[in-house]
């Protein structure tokens, strides 16, 4: 799967989740810092990922992420052959 793939994929998932059109997601874009990505949007998008790209994260991996460049960064861990 090519990493524009997946980061379209990714994208759709975050739009959906966080109620956000694609263009207003950045790599930037922090958990802290945006007041719709609470708990309970991070476990949504963790279960949508989960489910898209049929992989598990890890309980500490699910904690460590704290951007959407840090789920970019994990996705292509998790991805890569």
């Amino acid at each position: 799967m090519r990493l524009t793939e997946i980061e379209d994929r990714l994208l759709d998932i975050l739009s959906k989740v966080l109620l956000l059109e694609k263009h207003e997601i950045s790599d930037e874009l922090k958990r802290k810092d945006f007041e719709p990505w609470d708990s309970m949007a991070h476990f949504i998008i963790v279960s949508e990922l989960e489910n898209e790209f049929e992989i598990f994260f890890e309980d500490e991996e699910v904690v460590d992420i704290w951007s959407v460049g840090d789920l970019k960064a994990l996705l292509r861990k998790k991805l890569s052959p």
